[in-house]
């Protein structure tokens, strides 16, 4: 066991001054050393040496029949407790878990929706019962039966008693701690059980944790998940000056950014069209018509053609795609910015890195925690992307070597790979001609090995 685990206490029988009070059980330097000096005293202990026994409170009385039921073999339990006219404790008695019996009833219900718990009392009359003297300002021993009807515990088995299993406040401090990074419960416990030396030292099972896992977040979730939530930005927005925070109920998007401009993911729509049309080849021409660089004239000629060639007039799902092809074809597409994504690829990837730190069946306060710390986990990335792109200079390959030279600049190092490649894609294009029209002017392109195409680039001149 490591050292400072677990309090374990000696009983020094052999001293001419002991005198049967609690004071005179101190502690040992190794948990290790105590429990086989305790296992030794606590054996030798007879039924006359624990009545004699006096105890300054009703916890040490507590912790005293605890480690003797630890030592022995069996787990206690809290039982009869008796006050006086001012609700002070007058009288604490402790029996054995294994005392008395299920009610009848719990054992012959035939309704019963799942299998029952396995029995465990079975009227055993081990007791341990103290009361106060005012006379002496003790407690001292009242009654206690030592003698159990059941066969008693090993000591490799003692971990499983349910009185010897404590998640002490160091342990629980550590739990909070990694569950706070994401960690989750069972490797948490298999954590622990390697950091103390084996599970028959780590003192709680994978149940007493989950069981305290549920419990904190009841507590913080008193007051309902969604106000956990927001107590939880609260609590950020008096920490950081610059944090904000807003929420709404059911706010539409399209009202929030109403000149936004939605497109539907390429990717799906493939795969869509490859489960919903079962004909040869259809898919292949169905992506050159969504992909085709023309104009709204020109996808419409190849869609007729398309459906022409495959029999398609009436397919429900093709009409009904076609009813949408102006949020995915990019002929309807052309003028609109995306910032190069066609499809949710992006969305993914970021959704991919934040199913890193989060899960699922997670509560809103908790999400709300861990997403927070997902964005610190981006921001560090991104503080150190900026760190090495303003300390370090980036090899210029393009013959653009002005406009390069200073997009390495501006851009992080993978922004910057990213824009350099639209670069070597620009050198392609030549200007055939360049027409002045009041405030803009209209640059007429054409593409390298490409001279039928051309592509006309508009430019506002500012005033």
């Amino acid at each position: 066991m490591d050292k400072g685990k677990e309090k374990e206490f000696i009983i020094d029988l052999n001293d001419e001054d002991f005198d049967y009070q609690y004071d005179s059980i101190v502690k040992t330097d190794s948990d290790e050393e105590a429990i086989l000096v305790s296992d030794k005293i606590f054996n030798d202990l007879t039924v006359e040496d624990i009545w004699k026994m006096e105890f300054s409170s009703v916890e040490e009385a507590e912790e005293f029949y605890n480690l003797f039921a630890k030592v022995t073999g069996f787990s206690v339990r809290k039982d009869d407790v008796k006050r006086d006219k001012n609700q002070n404790i007058v009288s604490r008695r402790w029996v054995c878990s294994k005392e008395g019996y299920r009610h009848r009833v719990c054992l012959e219900n035939e309704n019963r929706k799942q299998e029952p718990k396995a029995v465990t009392r079975v009227g055993c009359e081990a007791t341990f019962r103290i009361g106060f003297n005012k006379q002496m300002n003790k407690w001292v021993v009242k009654e206690f039966m030592a003698d159990h009807n059941h066969p008693l515990v090993e000591q490799k088995n003692v971990q499983f008693l349910q009185s010897h299993r404590v998640i002490k406040n160091a342990d629980k401090t550590q739990l909070n701690a990694m569950r706070g990074v994401g960690i989750g419960t069972s490797q948490i416990m298999d954590y622990m059980v390697q950091q103390s030396g084996g599970y028959n030292n780590v003192g709680f099972t994978k149940k007493d944790l989950y069981n305290h896992v549920d419990a904190d977040s009841r507590v913080h979730l008193r007051d309902g998940d969604a106000e956990g939530a927001l107590a939880y930005l609260c609590g950020k927005s008096e920490m950081d000056p610059s944090f904000y925070y807003k929420y709404n109920v059911d706010i539409s998007i399209k009202r929030i950014f109403p000149d936004s401009y939605h497109r539907l993911c390429a990717w799906h729509i493939q795969r869509n069209a490859f489960t919903n049309v079962h004909v040869k080849d259809f898919t292949n021409h169905f992506s050159k018509c969504m992909f085709m660089e023309g104009t709204v004239e020109e996808f419409e000629c190849a869609w007729n053609d398309m459906l022409e060639m495959f029999n398609l007039h009436g397919h429900k799902w093709v009409t009904d795609i076609y009813a949408k092809r102006s949020r995915w074809a990019e002929a309807y597409l052309r003028g609109h910015f995306f910032a190069g994504m066609k499809s949710t690829q992006r969305c993914e990837s970021m959704n991919a890195y934040l199913n890193r730190f989060l899960k699922t069946r997670l509560k809103l306060f908790e999400f709300v925690k861990h997403f927070d710390r997902t964005l610190s986990r981006i921001r560090h990335n991104e503080a150190k992307a900026e760190f090495e792109t303003h300390h370090s200079s980036a090899v210029l390959t393009t013959k653009l070597y002005a406009l390069e030279k200073y997009a390495g600049t501006v851009f992080t190092r993978q922004s910057f790979l990213k824009f350099r490649d639209e670069m070597k894609n620009a050198e392609l294009f030549f200007s055939v001609s360049t027409e002045n029209h009041g405030g803009y002017r209209v640059h007429t392109l054409t593409k390298f090995r490409s001279p039928d195409k051309i592509w006309k680039l508009v430019f506002h001149v500012p005033t």
